[in-house]
């Protein structure tokens, strides 16, 4: 995986012949010295926050390795460049995030009792851990509004917090629509927006995460999430569905990477701008989102695009409209079916009935060889 062949990467850097320029040649004992030197930085510095590669096929690999700084909000970037021959440093930098702010929107309708799980994690890793994070909340039409801005007012006072819009809209929910107002609203200065939902959990490395995979006019973030399947199917065979935080597990059993998924991004204000925004002739769930991607794809901005471990989508029942055009029902289906359980999970659910007739058959054996 790429935390590997980064490691191979660096290890490489660090044993690499010597150029001629570089000077005389060191003594076998202090090259040794040197190597074990750089082992052991390796060994006890290798816990990398952040660590990507692409590989473009007529020139190498690019490697971007980034690590935790010595200040909190402070980070170290090593760029190595392997063409197809030796590798090339390409450039080392330090990174200070301190001061980038990200403005999380989240378009809702209804929805109340996600919300205020979603304001739980917020309030845990946005206001007590990060505090560098502004909340836009679009919220489609007036039913049970006063229950969530109830939600985000008493948070607010708890908290002492008072970095949120509320924006309240008409009409028919729109999840591009709602996005598009919520990045258009801001009247600061340029500044880094994550798209997100009200199902969505997220830890704070990935906030990190989301600061080191942007750059204004150069690089935007579309990570790909892990989706929880249902713990319903999971865990009943368990007591009781263990706490939220301890489902969280990414495990073949316990979820999937959502490599079609699209929804979920980082992106600057700025380029969000000069894109062109969302297609808000889309109505509905789906296809803007992909959309969008499809316009950064086709641009000059680098389209980071990576799998992030420190963000969730908490399962929850799809309903699949009958009003839906064709290609997003099926979309919405093919998701459904994905959310639910892994292959086998869904494979022994398809053939119980086969299987509680064979452990009858078996009890029924047992008892006749008893009697």
């Amino acid at each position: 995986g790429p935390q590997a062949s980064s490691t191979s990467v660096l290890l490489e850097a660090s044993v690499r012949p010597r150029d001629p320029g570089d000077g005389p040649s060191a003594s076998p004992r202090s090259l040794r010295s040197l190597l074990l030197k750089r082992l052991s930085f390796l060994r006890d510095n290798f816990n990398t926050l952040l660590s990507i590669y692409r590989t473009e096929r007529d020139k190498g690999t690019l490697y971007e390795l980034t690590f935790r700084g010595d200040q909190t909000h402070e980070f170290r970037r090593l760029v190595l460049f392997r063409p197809f021959g030796p590798i090339m440093k390409v450039k080392k930098e330090r990174l200070n995030m301190a001061g980038t702010l990200v403005n999380v929107i989240v378009p809702l309708a209804r929805r109340v009792d996600k919300f205020r799980q979603f304001m739980q994690n917020f309030r845990e890793i946005c206001i007590q851990q990060d505090r560098r994070v502004h909340l836009t909340v679009v919220y489609f039409g007036k039913e049970e509004m006063d229950e969530v801005k109830g939600i985000l007012e008493n948070t607010s006072r708890a908290a002492n917090f008072r970095n949120f819009t509320f924006i309240q809209l008409s009409g028919e929910f729109s999840r591009g629509k709602g996005l598009d107002v919520g990045a258009r609203s801001w009247k600061g200065s340029n500044v880094l927006l994550f798209f997100c939902d009200v199902d969505i959990y997220f830890t704070s490395d990935f906030l990190n995460t989301c600061r080191l995979n942007t750059q204004p006019g150069k690089k935007v973030f579309y990570p790909v999430l892990f989706s929880q399947y249902n713990p319903g199917i999971i865990y009943g065979h368990h007591d009781a569905v263990p706490a939220l935080e301890q489902q969280l597990v990414i495990k073949k059993e316990t979820g999937f990477w959502r490599d079609f998924g699209f929804g979920m991004t980082c992106q600057y204000r700025s380029d969000f701008i000069n894109i062109g925004g969302f297609d808000l002739d889309i109505r509905g769930w789906g296809g803007e989102d992909v959309h969008l991607y499809r316009k950064y794809l086709h641009s000059n901005l680098v389209v980071v695009r990576a799998p992030a471990r420190g963000l969730f989508h908490l399962w929850h029942e799809k309903r699949c409209e009958d009003e839906l055009a064709p290609e997003q029902y099926r979309m919405c289906m093919q998701s459904k079916a994905m959310n639910e359980a892994s292959h086998g999970q869904l494979g022994m659910l398809v053939f119980r009935h086969e299987i509680e007739a064979h452990l009858r058959r078996q009890r029924h054996k047992t008892g006749s060889k008893k009697s």
